[in-house]
């Protein structure tokens, strides 16, 4: 029987389709095209026709929706309008499998209950780091999930870095640059890694702060403009170590919580996936810890993978 794995988010769909190994990531705004979620599900039901379909939500959060329940609600009633010839499989915060997202709240923010329990079939005791386009999950795992249920406990603990290699914009992550960076939605931090070479215009997926391209310059602009700059007035290099600067930070930031964990539970083992995966590795290495790409291990699945670790689950 085939199964196709679903997570949900607030500015992505995320799929993996067993029986032909398919999957991939669609940039969707949940806060601007929430309406359409059934006509895009609809469109995955008509183009795979699986047997069963697993989901995990992150959506519920989208401030679209005036609570979390009812986010969750809400993709629910698309999730079954769309796959009416399915099985349909809920993953709540506790790893169980549901025909109901009932009660809501156990279901939000569950995609990466997903990853980990897949994880376990495999590995005994680890740490994984999921840096996605918003954020970074860093979820310990020794015998059993160590991780809290709700982003707001796991926030507290350094086990959700709201951080991501794509949407952050960057006056949250560097507050200062040979003068304060104004608050202002002007840069993000797929500007950041364009700029540093990590990435390619092609992967930044996500719209641009001011609606312009995705280009070196047209990036660099961007970051000038949080100093209240254009760009010929600091010129190229003064940006590229802006960007240097900020992709530093964010690198501290994640290796602060990881080694936090890792020394809180005695786990030596990270295991890194998620569009920010290139950043992963060298952290866990700089800490001396053991390192498990999931790109090099599974391939391509990496960048979406709580979709595939759901579609596997259901097997």
């Amino acid at each position: 029987m085939s199964s196709l794995g679903l997570d949900i988010g607030g500015a992505n769909l995320k799929f993996f389709y067993d029986a032909d190994k398919k999957g991939g990531v669609e940039y969707f705004p949940m806060w601007k095209k929430a309406k359409k979620l059934e006509e895009k599900l609809c469109e995955f039901a008509k183009t795979f026709s699986p047997d069963k379909v697993g989901v995990v939500i992150t959506a519920e959060l989208s401030d679209v929706f005036a609570s979390k329940a009812e986010g969750v609600k809400f993709v629910e009633k698309a999730v079954r309008k769309a796959f009416g010839n399915s099985t349909i499989h809920f993953l709540d915060v506790e790893g169980r499998l549901s025909k109901k997202a009932e009660p809501p709240l156990a279901f939000a923010a569950s995609n990466w209950i997903a990853s980990t329990l897949f994880l376990a079939r495999n590995f005994e005791s680890f740490i994984l780091a999921d840096m996605g386009s918003t954020t970074t999950d860093l979820i310990p795992f020794k015998g059993k999930i160590l991780a809290a249920k709700t982003d707001y406990e796991r926030l507290r603990r350094g086990e959700l870095i709201y951080i991501g290699v794509l949407r952050t914009p960057v006056f949250h992550v560097l507050p200062f640059f040979t003068a304060p960076l104004v608050p202002e939605f002007f840069a993000i931090t797929g500007d950041v890694f364009v700029v540093t070479g990590d990435i390619k215009p092609e992967d930044y997926l996500c719209e641009t702060p001011d609606g312009r391209g995705r280009s070196v310059e047209e990036c660099m602009q961007r970051l000038a403009r949080q100093l209240c700059c254009d760009l010929h007035e600091v010129g190229a290099e003064f940006v590229r170590g802006l960007a240097k600067e900020t992709k530093k930070y964010i690198l501290e930031r994640i290796s602060s919580a990881m080694f936090e964990i890792s020394a809180k539970y005695g786990i030596k083992t990270v295991i890194g996936c998620g569009i920010g995966e290139f950043l992963l590795e060298g952290v866990a290495k700089k800490l001396d810890l053991d390192y498990v790409s999931i790109k090099k291990k599974y391939g391509d699945c990496s960048v979406y993978f709580p979709a595939y670790a759901m579609a596997r689950l259901l097997e």
